[in-house]
């Protein structure tokens, strides 16, 4: 029989030797203990842009693996099976009276794939998903289940709390989350150069501040949002559609799909981008936090020091705005606190980052290795699950505690069990391999 896998964007794909899709722990271990010789991998959602997932071995399927175990909400304690998505996470806490401190801008990913490869949503005092983890079990290359927390193994928690799947398979993670609350959300179009004007303030006043540039204009859309005690005042269930689906995907993926084939269809989005209104609303922060995401499309982000970011910003935008015709997705930019974790892009610095996408169909090496080479002048560091150049070689020297992960790794798989041909390029070969 053949088994075949793709990423969510399509431009990842590969042929497993087998696919187990286990339900409960008991088979999780059988599907390490019966992968042999060959190598194993573990798929959640498939959101990643890279191909940390690929293999020609054993891919573990996670979609049937996603139960709520326990919720305290005296403590904010959760565990869950690694492959609930976030979506149905954010529905389980709601109704228990709690939330995550923060979000990405879509929820579609699993729990485990979100934190290995460091999700994160804004907000300069506030660290990525990863940092939400208060302990995990991890099923290792010889089969051992193993409880990580601060306290118990505490080096592989450190390093598994972002650990690209190359430690071996989370099987539940314990989160550490937060009484429901509700986000006061402006959203507006602005000029770039005014909202560059006030960053610094934009970025430290808000408790969440993002925008997002449009090569070949010089507007923004800009949104701010904010933790309130007042009773929630939500769109109308007509606006939100107008507003996240029929403009947000229907008619901007139109756009994008005929500028494929005739790149100057894209200056109908630069021509309406100055015209949009604004929005102003309140709702449950996972109703702000995420939207729906309709149009398929690949993606580079990387993290800098978040002093570097006006000037790497005004670098992206001389290199984006030639390319205009062709690049419809606007640019993103997010803050997120510095942390502690080994390979977290925000390890040890305040962070700033910037994500450019294209529309899938439409060529973006160019574009992207453009934009890598102005994020390694000042030490970016990639977003794990997406697309970039990095070799081990050229990442080590960028993470502080490069070392401690490596350590970790040989400790829980010394032979390379959990690797592939991406881990093997951005953290080396694992000994035996």
């Amino acid at each position: 029989m053949t088994h075949s896998w793709r990423n969510w964007a399509g431009n990842a794909r590969c042929a497993p030797a087998r696919i187990v899709r286990p339900a409960d722990e008991g088979q999780l271990v059988e599907a390490v203990a019966t992968t042999g010789a060959g190598r194993l991998r573990v798929a959640g959602a498939g959101h990643s842009f890279t191909p940390i997932v690929c293999t020609d071995g054993t891919l573990v399927d996670l979609r049937d693996y996603g139960r709520l175990l326990a919720a305290d909400p005296s403590t904010g304690l959760v565990t869950v099976q690694a492959g609930m998505p976030l979506s149905r996470l954010n529905t389980e806490l709601a109704v228990r009276g709690l939330a995550m401190h923060n979000l990405g801008d879509i929820a579609y990913q699993s729990v485990a794939g979100a934190i290995s490869t460091a999700t994160h949503g804004t907000g300069a005092r506030l660290g990525n998903l990863s940092t939400a983890v208060a302990g995990l079990r991890l099923i290792t290359a010889d089969g051992t289940v193993l409880d990580c927390s601060p306290e118990q193994h505490p080096e592989v928690f450190d390093a598994a709390r972002v650990g690209l799947g190359a430690l071996g398979v989370i099987s539940t993670v314990t989160l550490r989350t937060v009484p429901a609350f509700t986000l006061h959300a402006i959203e507006e179009t602005r000029r770039v150069d005014a909202v560059l004007a006030e960053l610094d303030a934009l970025v430290d006043g808000n408790d969440h501040f993002e925008f997002f540039w449009f090569p070949g204009t010089g507007h923004t859309t800009t949104k701010r949002n904010n933790r309130t005690s007042e009773r929630p005042r939500p769109r109308g269930r007509a606006s939100e559609f107008v507003n996240d689906v029929v403009l947000s995907n229907v008619v901007f993926g139109a756009v994008c799909r005929a500028a494929v084939a005739w790149p100057p269809a894209s200056g109908v989005l630069r021509a309406v981008v100055p015209r949009l209104g604004g929005s102003t609303y309140s709702d449950a922060s996972h109703r702000v936090f995420a939207s729906p995401r309709m149009v398929r499309f690949v993606e580079m982000e990387y993290a800098m020091p978040r002093a570097a970011f006006p000037e790497v910003f005004e670098r992206v935008r001389r290199l984006a705005d030639p390319l205009a015709p062709r690049v419809v997705f606007p640019v993103e930019c997010r803050w997120v606190a510095g942390d502690d974790i080994p390979l977290s892009p925000a390890s040890a610095r305040e962070t700033a980052y910037i994500a450019v996408h294209v529309v899938r169909g439409n060529p973006y090496e160019d574009y992207f290795r453009g934009v890598e080479r102005i994020l390694d002048s000042v030490g970016g560091r990639p977003h794990w699950g997406k697309l970039h150049y990095q070799t081990a070689d050229t990442l080590a020297e960028r993470y502080p505690r490069w070392g401690d992960f490596q350590a970790a790794r040989k400790v829980v798989d010394p032979t390379g069990v959990f690797g592939n041909e991406y881990t093997d390029r951005v953290l080396g070969a694992a000994p035996a391999t």
